[in-house]
């Protein structure tokens, strides 16, 4: 029988689809990070590259507000951005969609673009529109999205050590019930901030699941471990632990820095942005101390995400 991707599994898949691609000598970093990052003319300038796709029925239903479906797909992409430190600039739109559908259900996902690209200073650019095969129903939004960042301020997922404390922004769990899937914030701002002030080791954002995305940082740093203080874990109210573990959806900054200064460095976080809580859960070590199990996984029978 055919190997199927249900068993193979979307990390394994992406690690034989993307092994040996061709990079040329202006890649500083392919597939694997939040974003692949190349060098520009000038040298002290790094180009961010980010895509991503909205599916219908694993990312969005009909039935949500077609503004906030638009919104949360540009939204995506910028919280890759920021997981790099950087800043975002332009954006192509491509979409998918079956031709009975309402004509201002579409508009209404461009209106939702176009306000959040507003918002976040970003340039739509173009993109591609296409029909689906006909008897689909399902839509799809995908985004390609480039910025930018000072190279001395991008933060890959690849430079935790043994020693460095963990930390993650605002709160987990209960995204896709609550609706704040749809109108979270990218941690745009904050990212600024941490590698402008304090320069993380390493920092990726939270899409899958701390469950799923803490072992992916920790084995681009290298294969380290980790280990967690369940209690500390920061939860939204209503959920419960194994909900902030694997959930996802949280677009949250997961990160490592040095445990050096660490009163200084959370007073100072604190002072500029009291309402976006800051929690230390847990630290790099030499081998895994909590294991973790769960996460959203593509191509695996799962609700909706």
């Amino acid at each position: 029988m055919p190997e199927r991707l249900e068993d193979l599994g979307e990390d394994a898949l992406v690690d034989r689809l993307t092994h040996h691609l061709p990079l040329g000598p202006e890649v500083v970093a392919g597939p694997g990070d939040d974003c692949a990052v190349l060098r520009t003319a000038d040298p002290e300038v790094y180009e961010l590259f980010k895509t991503d796709c909205l599916v219908e029925g694993v990312h969005f239903t009909g039935a949500m507000p077609a503004d906030l479906i638009g919104r949360k797909a540009l939204c995506r992409c910028l919280s890759d951005i920021a997981a790099m430190g950087g800043e975002p600039v332009s954006a192509l739109v491509t979409i998918a969609v079956p031709g009975s559908r309402s004509v201002a259900e579409v508009e209404g996902w461009y209106r939702g673009l176009r306000e959040a690209a507003e918002r976040y200073g970003v340039s739509l650019v173009g993109g591609e529109t296409t029909s689906m095969p006909k008897g689909t129903e399902t839509a799809l939004i995908s985004i390609a999205m480039s910025g930018r960042v000072r190279r001395e301020y991008c933060v890959f997922r690849s430079g935790a050590t043994v020693g460095d404390l963990l930390a993650v922004t605002g709160r987990l769990g209960g995204s896709f019930a609550s609706g704040r899937h749809l109108d979270f914030e990218p941690r745009l701002l904050e990212a600024k901030w941490l590698v402008e002030t304090w320069r993380p080791t390493a920092m990726m954002d939270l899409s899958d699941g701390l469950a799923r995305d803490l072992p992916r940082l920790a084995k681009a740093s290298g294969d380290v471990g980790w280990w967690i203080d369940l209690d500390a874990l920061p939860m939204h109210e209503g959920c419960d632990r194994e909900v902030a573990l694997t959930e996802g959806e949280d677009y949250e900054l997961l990160f490592t820095l040095r445990p050096s200064e660490l009163e200084e460095w959370q007073e100072s976080w604190r002072a500029v942005f009291p309402d976006v809580p800051l929690t230390m859960i847990g630290q790099m070590t030499e081998t895994i101390e909590t294991p973790l199990e769960g996460g959203w996984e593509h191509f695996q029978e799962q609700e909706e995400k």
